[in-house]
């Protein structure tokens, strides 16, 4: 019965003439039949224990300038797109790593990817060990590739009041045989001004001093330069090798952190006049080893080694000044550089019942910073991490389940001072699916944390004439246990998805602040807890086909946080609204975002303003462009930031009015010449950009 309902079915297809379909006689005068595409609808969302696998519409792939434009019609829970910083970030604050075909690639990698090719995204917002910290994993699949070429770029400008915001992009492939070169380039330029205002009390033995600060609009002004070249040479099903040349300078000619302002205290009648300026320029030029080998039974090794090393100077002047007479007067030139390899080997097998992966990576670094100015050091440290992890994912029946462990071991050492760690960290998934649209999932990992290498420094950096920052070569690693609960259910329309996550941190890294001979000493200890639990649900409704797309997304933060010698508790709530409509080649998104720094930590509480954007455009094969406002419906962006310490608590207001309705263009081109050919891509990248500097500027 089967067989004849089958072949009922061919012979319906072949009946009915589609568009895929082309109905021709050749020169013997014989009917032929030219299939060209056919189009199978499917659900667009396939859950799996670890991932969710997402299938774009033609309606989606059509509106798409690049895959950043894909991903943000995606609207994936917990997946934050800033169009106006070209970020995107995680609502738990934590990395996103982008991958193309399992290679981790750049920001500036998904912007020239051609919407075209992808044919379906992977989203693992429970990664696994391999994944090392990244709190979500994007990875873009995509099609075989032919002989060719393309080059493809994009321009992002902002304009508005005493202020720049530029984002531009060009990047290139070509095809040769076995070979491929590509290359890309990426300019980013935000400048503007701020205005830093703070209300803080200074609690001495015997007195309290309060100090207001009055602050003026102050430049900022940030420069990012970001280039890759790259060689692949590929036998598809045998090998591949891939070599690159990574360079990335970063030039902040004016810091955030910069501010004028007029200090009012209680002990004097005279209002001070304070300057504070940073320039910070960092060179970070990276090679790029990497080779795949297949195996027979579906098994695979994996090789990669990155030598990196990053040149930096940072220099920091701050002045007070009463009645034009130089009170205070602090100055400091930080030069660093730093050279670190990473070496990672992996051996994955794919089995009937599921997959095996285990893998070893170690990376090795050595540091040199001199502190030159008001406190001259000269800091050098060695830092070494090892990992060996081994995962294996399965399914029985309508369970799936994920089980890794990981193995490792940190070792950090500057002048006397030696810290070597060993720590396990296990992790188990465990998902069941009771019908084709009910998902359900729990997840425990329990992981080792390690210090900032800029923590550690034996170093001190004057803020103030009042206040020290200073490092902590005794701190120690610690350990975090996080669960959470993810339900996610499709009715019609409608689209849920819950989440509910509890992180427990013991001993964490967090700012203390002690008084010592008339200074406040600000620092870092191992503090007794943290805990956070949050929880939210995204509703996405698609009333009308593909044409439009609505997702809202409440949530409540509640934060626990004890030191040795302080408690805070604290409750955030969020709302992040995406509405992406399209019809033909017109294009309209509407964004409101809660800010990634939006959060508590130790004593601190960083609460953001929301941002808002709304974009309309038009789309054609090779071309597009939109325009829009960020920020319509604000006169003033605005952060607010607290600290809680009994010594020093702060309230600070950060504010910019340029920031506000800002108008914006966005342009596109994306031009393939030639065949393209079959290509595979590599599954790791690793990279090395943190300095090691620690800064005495306010925060």
């Amino acid at each position: 019965m089967k067989t004849i309902l089958s072949f009922m079915t061919i012979l319906l297809c072949m009946a009915i003439p589609t568009h895929a379909q082309l109905i021709a006689k050749d020169s013997t005068g014989m009917m032929s039949i030219d299939l060209e595409e056919v189009t199978v609808k499917s659900k667009s969302v396939i859950e799996k224990d670890d991932r969710k696998v997402i299938l774009p519409t033609q309606q989606q792939l059509k509106v798409s300038a690049n895959g950043v434009d894909l991903l943000s019609k995606l609207q994936l829970p917990r997946i934050m797109i800033d169009i106006n910083s070209g970020e995107i970030t995680h609502a738990g604050h934590g990395e996103v790593q982008l991958r193309i075909n399992g290679i981790e690639v750049t920001y500036t990698e998904i912007l020239a990817l051609n919407p075209d090719d992808i044919l379906r995204v992977e989203y693992l917002d429970i990664p696994g060990a391999r994944y090392g910290n990244a709190a979500a994993v994007i990875n873009y699949i995509t099609k075989t590739k032919k002989a060719g070429g393309n080059i493809n770029g994009g321009a992002f400008h902002g304009f508005g009041s005493n202020r720049t915001s530029i984002d531009d992009m060009l990047a290139g492939r070509y095809n040769q045989g076995k070979s491929e070169f590509s290359a890309n380039v990426r300019y980013i330029q935000r400048k503007g001004d701020w205005t830093r205002e703070y209300d803080e009390r200074l609690i001495f033995p015997d007195h309290e001093l309060h100090r207001l600060e009055v602050g003026e609009p102050t430049l900022f002004n940030k420069k990012l330069l970001n280039t890759n070249l790259s060689y692949s040479l590929q036998d598809k099903g045998k090998y591949l090798f891939n070599a690159q040349f990574r360079y990335t300078l970063q030039d902040n000619p004016a810091g955030y952190e910069d501010r004028k302002s007029q200090l009012h205290s209680s002990d004097s009648d005279t209002p001070l006049s304070i300057l504070d300026h940073t320039k910070e320029r960092n060179h970070l030029p990276a090679i790029d080893l990497y080779y795949q080998q297949f195996l027979k039974h579906d098994q695979q090794l994996i090789f990669n080694v990155v030598g990196t090393y990053i040149r930096s100077n940072n220099t920091r002047i701050y002045l007070e000044q009463k009645e034009e007479k130089t009170e205070t007067e602090f100055y400091s030139d930080i030069s660093g550089k730093k050279y670190s390899l990473i070496a990672e080997g992996i051996y994955e097998k794919k089995t009937e019942q599921g997959a095996i992966t285990a893998g070893l990576k170690h990376m090795q670094s050595y540091t040199s910073n001199l502190y030159s100015g008001n406190n001259s050091q000269n800091i050098l440290m060695h830092q070494a991490e090892s990992n060996a992890y081994a995962e294996y994912r399965g399914k029985i029946s309508k369970w799936g389940y994920m089980a890794n462990l990981s193995l490792s071991r940190f070792y950090y050492s500057q002048k006397k001072n030696h810290n070597e760690k060993y720590a396990l960290q296990p992790s188990l998934l465990v998902s069941y699916s009771p019908v084709d649209d009910l998902h359900l999932r729990y997840h425990i990992n329990l992981k080792n944390n390690i210090p900032s290498i800029a923590y550690l420094n034996d170093v001190e950096q004057d803020i103030d004439n009042l206040q020290i920052r200073k490092g902590n070569p005794n701190l120690k690693s610690f350990r975090s246990i996080i669960q959470d609960f993810n339900a996610t259910y499709t009715l019609g329309i409608i689209d849920l998805d819950a989440l509910v996550t509890y992180t427990h941190e013991k001993n964490p890294v967090m700012e203390s602040i002690h008084y010592e001979d008339g200074i406040f000493i600000h620092t870092y200890e191992n503090q007794k807890s943290f805990r956070h639990l949050t929880a939210e649900v995204t509703l996405r409704l698609k009333p009308w086909k593909d044409y439009i797309s609505l997702a809202i997304t409440p949530g409540i933060n509640r934060y626990i946080s004890e030191g040795n010698n302080y408690l805070h508790t604290y409750t955030l709530k969020e709302l992040r609204i995406n509405l992406d409509a399209s019809y033909k080649n017109w294009m309209l998104n509407f964004m409101t975002l809660t800010p990634p720094n939006r959060m508590v930590y130790g004593e601190q509480l960083m609460k953001g303003d929301l941002m808002r954007s709304l974009m309309i455009g038009y789309k054609q094969p090779s071309w597009s462009i939109m325009a829009g406002v960020f920020n319509p419906f604000t006169k003033t962006y605005r952060s607010e930031n607290e600290n809680w310490s009994a010594l020093n608590p702060v309230k600070s207001d950060i504010h910019s009015n340029n920031m506000s309705n800002t108008f914006v263009v966005k342009l596109n081109f994306n031009l393939n010449f030639g065949r393209q050919y079959k290509r595979s891509d590599k599954s790791i990248q690793n990279s090395d950009d943190e300095t090691g500097i620690l800064q005495g500027t306010k925060e």
